[in-house]
């Protein structure tokens, strides 16, 4: 795949009486399906993975902190169920923030966190397709920390053997410290714990490249200096080929690599006020070659949890899609309704179609839920393709005196127009676009030059034969 997907959860917008004109409900997507059963508990750290095919397997973990435990579920592709809620942990404790990933034998590998003799550990169990147990749960590697001192974040990547590479956070001696783990296809360990960062650090991400590399990333905390979004790369024997390089501001963040061996990178960055949510790619050696771009600013809420799925707290799950060169394919759209939600996690099936999962306080207590999605929304893959539809990418928005128009055009594009409208629909302003990409600085006039009130305006790239529109807001 040369494309990278990354899902937001971002801007609640400042005028609340005008978010239907902000948000029309997006086609493509599902309505929000109630995965788990037991609605009277407390569900949390959702995750899923599909098989090869495009079943759906969602996990999550399920009671109070002393008594939770890790559930997961199959589903078609379009989430009817096709396994019901079943216990993965079996072990009445503490099991909880789990994360699952699919082989390519489509067998189910789940790791989470829980009680160990020194702490919380790493637990594992493994699952065939049809839910039999292949590898029951038991503690993998232990930990050390307790409540409160280790933030418990783990997350899985598959290497092209079929090993499972584990990031993990611990607090030995009362700070935490990224680690990594190794366990073949079976959960027993290759490689027990690698101390990653000499530092404080949590907030871990992993992924891994064609050649079983291992790309890593954490915030790191040293005094007088804190969020930094630190990297390092492991072979696959878990020599360091890269040590802790700081990178930017930063810090809960998610890390995948490309067919190209690129490492992309998106994360939350606090440097004020409130966190927004930055974008970093780099080659295979860690060295920058895009960013830090801007995704998302914090208009009132701030942005938290990254996953290639970020969620704003308690306000909006929003979906966009890039290109690996950090381009908007698709815009920022919500995809949730009601409002409220967070800790998304997200997945791409055989057929490129999305599955996406979140937390959601909407019946009373935190439940799970899951809606599908197609990846290019009212766009039939079969006939027209993603790079002949005009990319358009509008920041900052809101604005007040200046928003940039980026703009890309496939190559076969003959004539483009960029078209302004006020909210009646009256065109204000128009540009013709000569380049198939570049940049538009528009001050909020119209096409006399005189400066436009404050309001809703609409932004529309067009060509002979597709056309997308982006809603900015003026504020003067």
């Amino acid at each position: 795949m040369n494309k990278l997907l990354l899902y937001l959860l971002i801007l609640p917008f400042l005028f609340f009486l005008l978010t239907p004109l902000f948000y029309a409900y997006p086609p493509g997507w599902s309505d929000d399906i109630l995965i788990n059963e037991d609605t009277s508990g407390s569900q949390g750290s959702p995750d899923v993975s599909t098989d090869s095919q495009n079943n759906v397997w969602i996990s999550w973990h399920s009671g109070i902190l002393a008594e939770m435990e890790v559930y997961c579920s199959k589903r078609d592709s379009l989430g009817s169920c096709l396994i019901p809620e079943t216990n993965v942990s079996n072990n009445a404790s503490q099991s909880g923030l789990a994360r699952i990933i699919v082989d390519k034998s489509d067998n189910i590998h789940f790791v989470w966190r829980d009680e160990s003799p020194q702490g919380f550990g790493i637990w594992y169990a493994k699952l065939a397709n049809d839910g039999a147990v292949i590898v029951p749960s038991h503690l993998a590697v232990s930990g050390a920390g307790a409540v409160g001192i280790s933030t418990f974040d783990s997350e899985i990547a598959l290497n092209k053997y079929q090993e499972v590479n584990i990031a993990w956070d611990e607090g030995p001696s009362g700070y935490n410290q990224m680690d990594y783990t190794k366990l073949d296809s079976l959960g027993d360990t290759l490689i027990a714990k690698i101390q990653v960062t000499p530092i404080d650090a949590g907030w871990v991400g992993i992924g891994v490249d064609s050649f079983a590399n291992n790309h890593l990333a954490c915030r790191t905390d040293t005094t007088g200096t804190s969020n930094r979004l630190t990297y390092s790369k492991l072979d696959k024997d878990g020599n360091f080929l890269v040590y802790n390089k700081v990178l930017a501001t930063g810090g809960n963040n998610a890390i995948v690599s490309d067919q190209h061996q690129n490492i992309h990178i998106v994360y939350t960055n606090p440097a004020g006020p409130g966190n927004r949510i930055d974008y970093l790619k780099l080659d295979n050696d860690g060295n920058i070659l895009i960013g830090p771009l801007t995704i998302s600013l914090p208009q009132i809420n701030s942005n938290t949890y990254a996953h290639m799925a970020i969620d704003s707290s308690i306000v909006d799950i929003m979906y966009a899609k890039m290109d690996t060169a950090g381009n908007f394919v698709i815009s920022p759209m919500k995809v949730v309704y009601p409002q409220g939600g967070g800790e998304p996690r997200i997945a791409v099936d055989r057929s490129n179609r999305l599955h996406l999962v979140w937390v959601s306080g909407r019946l009373g207590t935190p439940d799970i839920f899951y809606k599908r999605g197609e990846n290019e929304p009212g766009v039939d893959e079969n006939t027209q393709s993603e790079a002949s539809i005009p990319n358009l990418f509008v920041f900052p928005n809101p604005f007040t005196h200046e928003t940039k128009l980026s703009f890309s055009l496939s190559r076969e594009t003959k004539r483009a127009i960029i078209e302004i409208f006020d909210i009646l629909g009256r065109k204000v302003h128009e540009y013709t676009l000569e380049e198939t990409d570049g940049v538009i600085r528009w001050q909020g006039i119209d096409a006399l030059g005189n400066l436009l009130p404050s309001g809703v305006y609409f932004i529309q790239i067009s060509d002979i034969a597709n056309k997308r529109s982006i809603p900015v807001v003026l504020l003067r």
